[in-house]
């Protein structure tokens, strides 16, 4: 029996929840609270069950068991629309923005203003999308969509929507996974803006600067179950890894000697006129090329239509000496280029098909014959593929959408490994990933370029540009600016580059 003396200064709890998928139980038998107004951190690894439990929270699922406390009142939480009853707000990991309509659309969506009770008033909807735009520091055009704006601004017009319900509690699930550096000090404005009007932040994070920047408590899940709960001024970094993986982790990024050979991408002025201009440079084999730059520098779009993906306005592309005559990914596929995109849902996999469908859906056409598809080689791929990556998954059989997010992760990066590239483009690879499942991704990244293949490594995480690259070019403003030799390379000096200061 809880008091209302215990509940005092707690603005959520919950005592013994549970929530089990088949032939998992995501979520053990949880005791879990926060305070009024503090920023409680929420850490895992992938598939700990920290985001399965704050969709309980949100009201994703009507089958969980156990109590929740909102203040001293004990709710049931069956249904989305309840939590917001309730005063949850819930910005996702995966954006839930609809891209073929207006941001002023997406941010008032199911509370639009009106006029005589009928037609919507835009005048209205305008001023109300700027005001929330205004709290998250962005300056758009609210009558735009979705899909002319960037990533990292979708992610912003994300946490706007919510912020726009007025939440008492505020889950953010890897908030920043898709911002820069400046954007992230300007949500870590707003998170202590909120907390200071008494709002409880739960922030689910795998970067341990972060947390440790923004959080007063911190609270580790392994295997569906609390490890334990501490005040973030009695914990280290190393002690925080501890409880999420079991065991420490010593060194992160290995020493190799990379076995460097001749050229096999070389790009020459490659131009979307507004994206980026007159970019030039090449890759060798058995290479770790990185691609450094800040939130609109150019680099995921110039990956993008060097794959063929987008429009490229002039420029010649390469691939193992012979020059690419048709601009179109089909053709960088058949050279042996694919891009692993930085957004999985959208572009990278099917989420309601199988893990074994998605690691074999670039090879398919190699096991035809005559219009017909073999299947005979799907397992022993499948089989490899997940236990080379660490992937957790109850079978090759399970839907890709009942992953976790760093195990979906795995699923796209052992697509392109099963398709056995010359060329990789990796576009944040280890995006919104925890540490085991990072390590894992750099070891098949690593094993990869040791293989001879050229990796194109695009990673807004600086220490993992850092650590695994042989060498990087910086681009700004749309242009490569500088290139960095193996032995300059230092989170300081790409840093600098990035800005246009010289190191």
């Amino acid at each position: 029996m809880i008091s209302d003396s215990d509940n005092i200064g707690i603005a959520l709890r919950m005592k013994g929840v549970s929530k089990k998928y088949p032939g998992t139980l995501a979520v053990d038998s949880v005791d879990f609270e926060a305070r009024v107004g503090e920023v409680h951190a929420l850490m895992g690894e992938n598939g700990a069950g920290k985001s399965t439990l704050m969709k309980i929270l949100a009201g994703s699922f009507n089958d969980y068991t156990g109590s929740i406390f909102i203040g001293q009142k004990e709710v049931k939480l069956h249904s989305p629309s309840m939590a917001r009853a309730y005063g949850i707000g819930m910005i996702y990991q995966e954006l839930s923005l609809a891209r073929p309509i207006s941001i002023a659309e997406n941010l008032l969506i199911g509370r639009l203003p009106r006029k005589y009770g009928f037609w919507l008033d835009r005048n209205a909807m305008v001023q109300q999308a700027c005001r929330l735009c205004d709290r998250v520091g962005l300056d758009l055009d609210p009558l735009q969509t979705i899909e002319e704006i960037s990533h990292h601004q979708s992610q912003l017009v994300e946490i706007a929507k919510v912020l726009g319900s007025n939440p008492c509690v505020l889950v953010m699930d890897e908030p920043t996974s898709a911002l820069s550096r400046e954007d992230v000090g300007r949500l870590f404005g707003i998170i202590r803006q909120l907390k200071n009007r008494g709002i409880t932040i739960i922030y689910i994070s795998h970067h341990l600067p972060e947390v440790f920047e923004i959080a007063d408590r911190v609270t580790i899940m392994r295997d569906g179950q609390i490890i334990d709960t501490k005040p973030i001024n009695e914990v280290t970094p190393p002690m925080v890894v501890q409880m999420m993986v079991g065991q420490a982790i010593d060194e992160f990024y290995v020493q190799r000697r990379p076995n460097i050979g001749e050229t096999v991408l070389d790009v020459h002025n490659l131009t979307r006129k507004g994206f980026f201009h007159n970019v030039s440079f090449h890759a060798r084999k058995g290479e770790i090329l990185g691609v450094a730059g800040l939130t609109g520098a150019g680099r995921t779009e110039m990956a993008r239509s060097m794959c063929g993906l987008d429009p490229l306005d002039s420029g010649t592309i390469e691939v193992a000496g012979k020059q690419l005559q048709q601009h179109s990914y089909s053709t960088a596929m058949e050279h042996g280029m694919l891009y692993l995109s930085e957004d999985r849902k959208t572009d990278g996999l099917f989420l309601r098909l199988s893990v074994k469908q998605n690691m074999v859906s670039a090879i398919i056409d190699r096991h035809t014959r005559c219009g017909i598809y073999s299947s005979r080689h799907e397992n022993a791929k499948t089989t490899e593929l997940i236990r080379k990556l660490d992937i957790i998954t109850s079978s090759t059989s399970a839907d890709v959408s009942n992953l976790s997010g760093g195990n979906q992760q795995k699923v796209l990066l052992g697509k392109w490994i099963a398709a056995d590239p010359t060329i990789l483009v990796l576009d944040e690879p280890s995006r919104g990933v925890d540490i085991k499942a990072k390590m894992k991704i750099h070891k098949a990244i690593i094993e990869l370029a040791d293989n001879g293949r050229a990796i194109v490594l695009i990673s807004s995480d600086l220490p993992e540009l850092v650590g695994l690259s042989d060498r990087v070019v910086v681009m700004r403003d749309g242009h490569l600016i500088s290139e960095m030799q193996k032995d300059r390379l230092s989170e300081e000096s790409v840093l600098l580059a990035m800005n246009g200061e010289p190191g």
